[in-house]
């Protein structure tokens, strides 16, 4: 089914009946950019999504319904993203796949609750496909790959190849953030970036994986230097092990999944009693995390397959050390621990899918040498969690303050969403 004729049969979703059509090719022919990802028609598109936003949650209030929930703040978030994706990158036999069905209304539900479900829907399709359209074809072929192929009925067919498979580093203000795989030489880049640029915070991640040496050397070289980790998109296999690097690693809603699977040898996977399981354990255990969880976490799935924790698994662990809306705390201080001498490094040990970078010889170093150190003193972590919600709240205001305001807490009827964080900056003592 062509595109044409999926939008001629959402009508009123996302674009009306009678112009799906003439928008469509008109705006692939008037501009020399890629027919899918045509600025002037997705703006019109996104525009009109947030105008029956608007007025599905006009239709609300006007039922006597203020309060949603923020269990439904990210509703369809995961199939409008393959939605916005299938288009841009030309699947056009997988879009009548992922348009999102709209929930029938329930006896016990209040009046209008369908309807501001509904508009949150609308919403979040235009919010996706504005930060889509804004992304290069390299960010949005990976966030397919890593987002989209193996659910929705997406096969591996699907998967879009790239001519270079190595991670994208892009600073972004106080964050440098990391879409790819983690091939031979991301150590040696992610370092230079972060040299390069003193005021960095943040490490913000979103890979396939690759190595276990660079993403090892990585995770080290993070806690070095003090920084925190959080997820932009789903982060698996070696990635994870960069995540673990972070003094605090954050994960935030539609909330990206960690992936992990067994340690493989030129595509075999290794002995459960292989020392590189160890390495890994001594490696997680050194940065605060649970390492017996981690290779639990590991064996769960094969070499060629992924096992997601559940979000308050990953807390449980101490992999993540805020989720919104899960867990929020600060990380413990890592105990002072050296790898037993003689023991080598993860990098080393396991001759993975990619082999350990050159610079292997540096995580030796900092495995046999001095402990890694959380370089912030014992209350910064604390001001880090208030710096956190302090943004968080500021993203609810920007994105709609006449909304944030709006929504009751727990359905009291009082106060609104920016309330809710300012009782958490209350409760941290910010």
């Amino acid at each position: 089914m062509s595109i044409r004729t999926l939008l001629l049969r959402r009508c009123g979703v996302v674009v009306s009946c009678l112009a799906a059509g003439l928008l469509l090719v008109s705006a692939r022919g008037a501009f020399a950019a890629p027919p899918n990802v045509d600025p002037v028609w997705w703006n019109g598109e996104i525009a009109k999504a947030q105008a029956e936003a608007e007025r599905l949650w006009e239709v609300m209030r006007a039922k006597g319904t203020f309060a949603l929930g923020t269990a439904v703040n990210e509703v369809d978030v995961d199939i409008h993203t393959c939605h916005i994706l299938s288009i841009m990158l030309g699947k056009d036999h997988l879009t009548p796949l992922l348009v999102a069905p709209k929930d029938p209304a329930q006896p016990e539900d209040e009046p209008g609750f369908a309807e501001g479900v509904e508009g949150n829907s609308r919403s979040n399709w235009a919010g996706l496909a504005e930060g889509f359209l804004a992304e290069s074809p390299v960010e949005r072929v990976r966030a397919w790959n890593l987002d989209c192929v193996g659910k929705f009925g997406i096969a591996g067919r699907d998967f879009v190849r790239e001519d270079d498979g190595r991670a994208l580093v892009e600073v972004n203000g106080d964050a440098i953030r990391i879409l790819g795989n983690v091939e031979v030489g991301f150590f040696e880049e992610l370092k230079a970036a972060v040299e390069a640029n003193p005021n960095v915070t943040r490490i913000v991640l979103g890979s396939a994986g690759g190595g276990v040496g660079d993403a090892v050397e990585a995770g080290r070289y993070i806690r070095a230097r003090g920084l925190d980790t959080e997820l932009y998109n789903d982060c698996r296999s070696a990635c994870s092990l960069v995540f673990l690097g972070g003094v605090e690693r954050r994960i935030w809603s539609p909330y990206p999944q960690l992936g992990f699977h067994r340690i493989s040898s030129n595509g075999l996977g290794i002995p459960d009693d292989s020392e590189v399981y160890d390495l890994v354990r001594d490696y997680a255990d050194g940065l605060g995390a649970d390492g017996a969880a981690i290779l639990a976490f590991m064996k769960k799935a094969g070499v060629r397959q992924m096992h997601h924790p559940e979000m308050d698994e990953l807390c449980a662990a101490n992999v993540a050390t805020a989720v919104q809306r899960v867990c929020f705390g600060t990380p413990p201080r890592p105990a002072a621990r050296q790898a037993p001498h003689g023991s080598g490094d993860v990098g080393a040990a396991a001759a993975t899918e990619h082999p350990p970078s050159a610079g292997a010889a540096n995580a030796a170093d900092q495995a046999g040498g001095d402990p890694i150190t959380d370089r912030r003193s014992g209350v910064e972590p604390a001001r880090g969690i208030c710096a956190d919600i302090a943004a968080q709240r500021r993203r609810i205001i920007e994105r709609d303050a006449r909304i944030a305001g709006a929504l009751p807490t727990a359905g009291d009827g009082s106060g609104g969403l920016v309330e809710i964080y300012d009782q958490m900056l209350a409760d941290y003592d910010c």
